[in-house]
């Protein structure tokens, strides 16, 4: 329903915009003059008329898509998705975000590897830029040397979460005992600040080896920047904020965990 009131109102208002621009000019102006403006201003029509085409296609093409979305059916979401993605090969990213999501939410992870093969097929380049998300199944099945393989492929990825890519990395890392190259890592990505909630699970990975000098300087500055910025429930809250990031929701315990240790004030 809200999609369609979206619509609807989208609709109504580009409609109400047509007949204020050329009913305004008779009304105030008188003929003579609105017919000129009409002459000279006729291509203000066209606009209007491509605009509401435009809006109805998109609408009308995406309909049972959108259907699916609003009502959060995720299990028809998902068949839905699986045809245009597999079968006619569609892939739009709002499509493959959209099935990623879908996947989760009916607990089929094994399907996102899935996506990510064909991808690596018939895509590759959306492979390195959707590199974090694909990775989730990698994240889930806690199996450290799949997680370094595939997230040790994209450190050098330019993308908007190429910075949890290479946390992925450090925390597979970690898990196989190798340290020096994850502390490594870790060191640049807790002076990082562009992200609270990123900077802070890194100072918290790095907390266990604060006995080296350097180290224990970037938690003592890095903490003191995130607590200087806010409360321990405005950091909490931070996560929240990012609604594109599922990763955080499987990290909640462990990040909970990390606002307890930054406001308690104790080593941990």
């Amino acid at each position: 329903m809200k999609f369609k009131i979206i619509f609807v109102s989208f609709n109504i208002l580009i409609i109400f915009s047509f007949l204020i621009v050329f009913i305004f000019p008779v009304l105030m102006f008188g003929e003579d003059y609105s017919l000129q403006f009409l002459l000279e201003s006729w291509y203000l029509g066209l606009i209007f008329i491509l605009l509401l085409l435009i809006i109805n296609i998109l609408y009308f093409f995406n309909k049972k898509f959108l259907g699916f979305l609003e009502a959060e059916n995720w299990p028809e979401l998902k068949s839905f998705l699986e045809l245009k993605i597999f079968k006619q090969k569609k892939y739009r990213m709002i499509y493959i975000k959209m099935y990623i999501n879908s996947c989760i939410a009916v607990s089929k992870i094994n399907d996102i590897e899935r996506l990510e093969k064909n991808l690596r097929t018939d895509k590759p380049k959306l492979v390195a830029k959707l590199a974090f998300e694909l990775g989730l199944p990698y994240i889930l099945k806690n199996d450290p040397v799949q997680m370094k393989s595939f997230f040790g492929e994209f450190l050098l990825s330019d993308t908007a979460y190429s910075n949890w890519i290479q946390w992925n990395y450090c925390f597979a890392l970690l898990m196989l005992n190798e340290t020096e190259d994850a502390v490594k890592l870790l060191k640049k990505l807790a002076v990082d600040d562009r992200d609270p909630v990123l900077q802070l699970l890194s100072l918290y990975m790095l907390n266990p080896f604060r006995s080296d000098e350097n180290i224990s300087s970037i938690l003592e500055q890095g903490k003191n920047g995130l607590i200087r910025k806010g409360t321990k429930e405005s950091m909490i809250n931070e996560a929240g904020k990012q609604h594109d990031n599922i990763q955080i929701l499987f990290f909640k315990k462990v990040y909970n965990e990390a606002v307890d240790w930054l406001f308690s004030g104790q080593e941990g």
